[in-house]
C-alpha cells in the first residue's frame, strides 16, 4: 500500500543526554517507518532536537492534514500528563493542526505478559527467585504505584519468591534490604523498566554490575526484544489500517 501524504505518524521520545540514546531511538523509528509505510517523523521531549512544538511548527508548514502522535513513554508521570497531554491540546489550539494522540504502551497490559514469558525461561528450580525492578524518578504518586503494581503482579504469575522495585539511585537501599540474605541461595532478575538506552538505563546498568550478586540476570532496554517491537508495530500499523 503507498503512503498516505495526508497523514503524519510522528514518534515522540524522552529524550537524553547519553550519546547512545538518539542513535538507539532511531533505529526503532526507521524499522517503524518501513513497517507501517507511512510518512513518519519524530521529535524528543527534552535533551535532543527537534523538540515537539518545532517539530509540529515543521509539519504546519508543510501543509500535513491530520496527525497521530505516539509517546514512547511508559507511566503516567508528569511528561506524560504536562509535556505530552497537555501541550499537544495546546499546540494543536494554536497552529491548527488536527492531532490525535496515540494510547501509549500499557506497562500492565502490554508489557507484563511478554516479561512475564522471557522470565520464565530463565527462572531457576533450584533456587530462590527474586524479581528486581527499577525506573527513573518522579515526583508523581502515579509512577510509584504503577512500577509496584507491575512488579508484585509480575512476581505473582511466576510465582517467584519476593519481589522489590526501586527509582534508579536506589541500588543501595536493594544492598541494604537484601543484605541477609544467603546469595548462594538466591537468584535474582534484574528489570531496568527503560525503551531505550539512555543517561540512567546506562547508571543503573553500571551500578547493578557493581552489586555482589554471584548469580543473577539483567534485562537488555524494551525496544530490544522483538515481542515489544513487533506490539508497537502493529499498533502503529492498525491505526493506518494497513494490511499485511
Amino acid at each position: 500500500m503507498l503512503k498516505n501524504n495526508n497523514i503524519m505518524l510522528i514518534l515522540c521520545g524522552h529524550g537524553s543526554s547519553f550519546n547512545l540514546y538518539k542513535q538507539d531511538f532511531m533505529k526503532n523509528h526507521q524499522l517503524i517507518e518501513k513497517t507501517i509505510h507511512a510518512n513518519c517523523s519524530f521529535c524528543f521531549i527534552e535533551k535532543n532536537e527537534p523538540n515537539i512544538e518545532n517539530c509540529l511548527q515543521n509539519i504546519k508548514k508543510k501543509g500535513e492534514g491530520k496527525i497521530f502522535f505516539f509517546p514512547f513513554l511508559l507511566f503516567n508521570g508528569e511528561h506524560f500528563e504536562k509535556d505530552i497531554k497537555i501541550q499537544i491540546k495546546k499546540l494543536s489550539r494554536s497552529l491548527k493542526l488536527e492531532i490525535k494522540l496515540i494510547e501509549k504502551i500499557s506497562l500492565i497490559e502490554d508489557i507484563l505478559p511478554i516479561m512475564k514469558k522471557k522470565i520464565s525461561k530463565i527462572l531457576k528450580k533450584d533456587k530462590l527467585n527474586i524479581l528486581v525492578t527499577f525506573s527513573s524518578r518522579s515526583k508523581n504518586s502515579k509512577v510509584s504505584f504503577e512500577l509496584k503494581q507491575y512488579t508484585k503482579k509480575l512476581a505473582k504469575n511466576l510465582n517467584i519468591f519476593k519481589a522489590y522495585s526501586y527509582f534508579v539511585g536506589e541500588e543501595t537501599k536493594f544492598v541494604k534490604e537484601t543484605k541477609n540474605l544467603k546469595s548462594e541461595d538466591y537468584f535474582f532478575i534484574f528489570q531496568p523498566i527503560f525503551l531505550f538506552k539512555g543517561y540512567l538505563q546506562n547508571k543503573n546498568l553500571n551500578s547493578l554490575k557493581k552489586l555482589e550478586c554471584k548469580d543473577y540476570y539483567i534485562f537488555d532496554t524494551l525496544m530490544t526484544i522483538d515481542e515489544i517491537k513487533s506490539l508497537v508495530a502493529n499498533r502503529l500499523k492498525s491505526i493506518f489500517h494497513i494490511a499485511d
